[in-house]
């Protein structure tokens, strides 16, 4: 399954770290790299998407 989202972003690339616990944002792509089989992403005229693919459960 694929899987994108998208918004406004900033020019920094999207990697994984380790926000402190009172930081309010910054587990995206952690959460996303921990869950998905690939991931990666591009820049578009309205922002910043991220795609990435699940296993599927079927089968």
């Amino acid at each position: 399954m694929l899987i994108t989202v998208q918004d406004p972003g900033t020019s920094e690339i999207p990697c994984t770290r380790k926000p402190g616990p009172e930081a309010t944002g910054g587990r995206g792509p952690m959460l996303v790299n921990d869950l998905a089989t690939r991931w990666g992403f591009h820049r578009d005229s309205t922002g910043t998407v991220i795609w990435f693919e699940l296993r599927s459960t079927d089968g």
